[in-house]
C-alpha cells in the first residue's frame, strides 16, 4: 500500500488506479457556482438530470442557495460512494434516479479526491480561467492510496485523500509533474516555436496570442463582439454574426498534433451558451498524458540532452466556436 509518506509515487502506478476509475452514469459536475453555475443548476434541474454536484471555494455562492448544501466530507464521500454503486447497479437503465442537486465548498486543487470517487459523466466548467490547465498538475500528482472496496474493506478513504484544507500542498514529497510554458522575450528559440504552434491556426480565429503566459485564443468572434448567453453554436455557420464557419475551433485545434503533441479536451453543448467535457472522453486524455509524461520522465533517467520545446506538450479546450490552449513541459 503507498502512502502519504512515500516520497515518490511512480507515474505507472498513478496510471493504472485512474484507469480503474468508474465513470458515474448521469453525474454532473459544475465547477464553479457563480452565474453560469447557477444558471446551469436551473436548466438541469427544469430538464431533469438525475445528479448535479456544483463545487465552488465561495461557501455562499449563489448556487449555494438553490442546491442542498453538504456540510462536510463525510457527507460528500457518502453520496458520490451510493451514486457510483447504483450506476454500477443499473448501468442498462436509461438514466440514475432524480433530479437531484448539490452543493460543496471546495477548491478546483482538490478535484484529484472527487475523482477518486468517481469520474462525471460530464464536468461543466463556470468558472473564469483554463479549468483543465489550472487543475493538470494537481490531477497528475493524483493520490494512489487505497480505497475501501468489497475487496479491501480495511482500506480507509477518510485517512489517505487529499487534504483539502490545504488543498495546494502535495501529498507526497516529489516534485510536480508538469508547469506551465512561459517565454520571455529573450527565449528567442522558444519564441520561434511558439510562433511556429500559432501560425497552424489561420489569424482570422485566433483571437489572442500571448508567449509570456504559454497561451493562444481562438473564436469566430470579432474583437468587440460578444456572444449571447443562449447561443446554440452552430458548427457551418455563426447565425448572429453572420459568419461562415470551414472547421469548427476544435477541428482547427486538433492540426496543432502535426506540430506538437499535444490533448484537445472538446466542450459539448450541454445547454445553449454553456458546455461540458464527457467523462469518458476526459478520462481516456488524462489516461494519455499521464502515458506521455510518464514516457518523459524515464527517457529523462537517462541524462539525454534535451531543449525544452522537445518536452513541451499543449492543452485546450475547445468548442465550435472558440478555444483556449496553454503549453506545459514535463519537468
Amino acid at each position: 500500500m503507498v502512502t502519504q509518506g512515500d516520497k515518490a509515487i511512480p507515474m505507472k502506478l498513478k496510471i493504472e488506479v485512474f484507469n480503474n476509475l468508474q465513470v458515474i452514469k448521469d453525474y454532473c459536475l459544475v465547477l464553479g457556482g457563480g452565474k453560469i453555475g447557477t444558471d446551469f443548476l436551473r436548466y438541469a434541474r427544469k430538464n431533469g438530470f438525475p445528479f448535479v454536484l456544483i463545487i465552488d471555494r465561495d461557501e455562499n455562492a449563489p448556487a449555494s442557495r438553490e442546491a442542498r448544501v453538504l456540510k462536510n466530507r463525510s457527507e460528500l464521500i457518502n453520496l458520490l460512494r451510493e451514486k457510483t454503486k447504483i450506476s454500477l447497479r443499473e448501468e442498462n437503465a436509461e438514466q440514475l434516479p432524480g433530479p437531484e442537486a448539490y452543493f460543496y465548498a471546495m477548491d478546483m486543487h482538490s478535484v484529484p479526491f472527487l475523482l477518486r470517487l468517481g469520474i462525471p459523466e460530464n464536468i461543466i466548467p463556470a468558472v473564469p480561467c483554463h479549468a483543465v490547465a489550472y487543475m493538470l498538475a494537481d490531477i497528475l500528482e493524483f493520490p494512489v492510496q487505497e480505497t475501501e472496496t468489497e475487496e479491501n474493506p480495511k482500506a480507509n478513504l477518510h485517512e489517505t485523500a487529499i487534504p483539502e484544507e490545504v488543498p495546494e500542498k502535495k501529498i507526497s514529497g516529489e516534485k510536480r509533474p508538469v508547469n506551465e510554458l512561459f517565454i520571455r522575450p529573450e527565449d528567442s528559440e522558444l519564441l520561434v516555436f511558439f510562433k511556429t504552434l500559432a501560425a497552424v491556426i489561420p489569424g482570422d480565429v485566433t483571437a489572442g496570442s500571448y508567449p509570456e503566459y504559454g497561451m493562444l485564443f481562438f473564436s469566430y468572434a470579432r474583437e468587440g463582439e460578444i456572444c449571447p448567453d443562449g447561443c446554440p453554436g452552430p458548427r457551418d455557420r455563426c447565425p448572429i454574426f453572420g459568419r461562415d464557419k470551414p472547421r469548427t475551433i476544435t477541428e482547427y485545434t486538433g492540426e496543432l498534433n502535426k506540430t506538437i503533441q499535444g490533448w484537445v479536451f472538446e466542450s459539448h453543448q450541454m445547454k445553449p451558451g454553456v458546455g461540458g467535457l464527457k467523462g469518458g472522453e476526459f478520462k481516456r486524455n488524462i489516461l494519455e498524458i499521464m502515458e506521455f509524461v510518464s514516457t518523459l520522465q524515464e527517457e529523462r533517467s537517462l541524462e539525454k540532452p534535451e531543449k525544452p520545446e522537445e518536452r513541451a506538450f499543449f492543452i485546450a479546450t475547445t468548442c465550435t466556436c472558440h478555444g483556449v490552449l496553454n503549453l506545459f513541459y514535463v519537468t
